[in-house]
């Protein structure tokens, strides 16, 4: 980390430690990355969970079938990002969700008005829960 070349470089290398949970899983998990075809795959999976969750805009998040989808995305962002825990990451995605307005006009173009907020809500809920 303190061989990263800007201050911004190193913030981004301490955030990925911190998702990782200590910097020799960050290290391993980029000596042994996806291959671009699985990587592919999981993404796919993961756009198929979001549009899951977008369809059930409007029920409440903590309801059991939102929570089972946002459990099908955590199974998933584990084994793509090749992590035991992801909440930490999880959380921070959920807050850009819900605060983003980049994010939310890409997403909610793909997924619907509302959707990305949405999303971002029962992610949090699923998240909080489980801390």
């Amino acid at each position: 980390m303190e061989s990263a070349a800007s201050d911004e470089a190193q913030q981004n290398f301490a955030k990925i430690v911190e998702w990782y949970g200590s910097k020799e899983k960050a290290m391993e998990a980029q000596k042994n990355p996806a291959d671009a075809g699985l990587v592919a795959a999981y993404q796919k999976r993961i756009a198929a969970v979001m549009q899951k969750l977008a369809d059930k805009m409007g029920t409440d998040v903590n309801a059991m079938e939102v929570r089972e989808i946002v459990g099908e995305y955590d199974f998933v962002a584990k084994q793509l990002y090749q992590m035991d825990d992801v909440s930490v990451l999880m959380k921070e995605l959920a807050a850009s969700y819900q605060t983003n307005e980049t994010i939310q006009k890409v997403q909610d173009s793909i997924y619907g008005d509302g959707a990305t907020a949405y999303i971002g809500k029962a992610l949090e809920a699923f998240y909080l829960q489980r801390a």
